[in-house]
């Protein structure tokens, strides 16, 4: 809550909440216990490159112990932040299935919130249309209250800066989204309620927080811890797949991912939080992890048989069910035949799914490549869309900003 909502502006802060306790006394403000998740991804399939692994049993595993856990705190809120599914079109029928029925499920434990997320199916309308009343799928900004529970949630869909080009062309366009989105959360206060919880639902990126590496400046939008305004109890966000809290005006709260999609974060686990929240105090977050499957990453520094590899790989394995393995080599080092040998080890415990060449920074330099032609961007950028399943739409925005840049180079 914020001060400006009372008029108490002139008490000091650390009495502020003593009074508002007082004046509330005997009213529905009760204690919420909220489960957020995010990025489930079904229908992930890792490390295609290198030795496909469909990960839904994986996913399945991990869900069956949320919604136990869901159960067993009698959580009074499910809350998922996006990326319910990996394939925006055309998802795998087996992960379409999992989600109707667990999404169902959590429902039956408690109100189930959705918002849209940048991987989420396009024809989730059809699941939607399936769904009990009692699940809210989001893919707007418009506040949702839930008068029966004391709570009022703000939504962020997934905003790409494509959706705004045409507004705001240029350079600018980041910093002109940005802005609107500040004016959009200060005009949220107006359907602030005094008894109610305020709990921000997002699928963004925090820029303090843009090492991920599918946020991108130049495709999303991106928002500065300082952009977000006073007055909301809990921030519950999605997209960034590592369990963090950052400590703003409120806390703002990412819960991880299911599982571990790559080896950009080795250490990452998957998991979700209970969250607790409680008139007058801070929120009590509870990270709950998994243990369905771990990451490891070995350097080999020289030469070694495949038995010698096996035995290193065994000594270093984790406490996961399922450990994937990452064997980075000195790419001088690395024959076709050493490869095929070790990206086909696995053993009770563990399974190589990727034997990575690492070239020394500097001779990889000076190695002999032919000159990139930056001509052909265009044509490379139109295959990369028809591949991913871009619109023609973007396709044109790209080539029209590529001229513009060349252009500009030229001049």
């Amino acid at each position: 809550m914020c001060s400006w909502v009372f008029g108490f502006a002139a008490y000091p802060e650390e009495c502020l909440g003593r009074i508002m306790l007082q004046y509330f006394r005997g009213t529905a403000m009760r204690p919420l216990k909220v489960l957020h998740t995010a990025d489930w991804h079904l229908g992930l399939v890792s490390w295609k490159s290198h030795r496909e692994i469909d990960r839904l049993e994986e996913q399945r595993e991990c869900l069956e112990k949320l919604i136990q856990v869901a159960k067993d705190e009698r959580v009074d809120l499910v809350l998922h932040a996006g990326d319910l599914f990996h394939q925006y079109y055309h998802p795998p029928r087996e992960a379409i299935q999992l989600a109707a029925e667990v999404v169902v499920e959590l429902a039956e434990v408690a109100p189930f919130v959705w918002l849209i997320g940048n991987h989420d199916w396009y024809a989730v309308e059809a699941l939607r249309r399936m769904f009990p009343k009692s699940i809210t799928v989001i893919r707007d900004m418009e506040p949702r209250s839930f008068p029966e529970l004391g709570v009022t949630i703000f939504p962020i869909p997934y905003l790409p800066l494509s959706r705004f080009l045409a507004d705001h062309p240029g350079e600018t366009v980041q910093a002109m989204v940005r802005d609107r989105l500040r004016r959009t959360m200060e005009e949220w206060k107006h359907s602030f309620n005094p008894r109610h919880f305020h709990v921000l639902l997002g699928h963004l990126t925090v820029e303090e927080l843009a090492f991920y590496a599918e946020a991108n400046a130049s495709r999303e939008v991106f928002l500065k811890k300082a952009d977000f305004p006073h007055g909301f109890s809990y921030g519950a966000l999605g997209h960034l797949h590592g369990y963090t809290v950052l400590e703003t005006p409120f806390p703002l709260c990412y819960p991880s991912s299911l599982v571990p999609e790559n080896f950009k974060n080795p250490d990452q686990k998957g998991g979700f939080v209970l969250v607790e929240l409680v008139f007058g105090e801070r929120p009590r977050i509870h990270p709950v992890f998994f243990e369905s499957s771990a990451l490891l990453s070995i350097d080999l520094e020289r030469p070694l048989g495949v038995l010698e590899v096996r035995r290193l790989i065994e000594e270093r394995l984790r406490n996961g069910r399922r450990n994937y393995v990452r064997l980075r080599i000195p790419g001088e080092m690395l024959s076709p035949e050493w490869f095929t040998e070790l990206v086909r080890l696995r053993g009770e415990r563990f399974e190589v799914v990727v034997v990575e060449a690492v070239w020394d920074e500097e001779d990889h330099q000076e190695s002999e490549q032919a000159p990139f032609d930056i001509a052909a961007l265009p044509e490379l950028f139109a295959r990369f869309a028809e591949e991913e399943g871009l619109s023609e739409d973007v396709v044109r925005l790209f080539e029209v900003y590529y001229h513009r840049a060349f252009e500009e180079d030229r001049e």
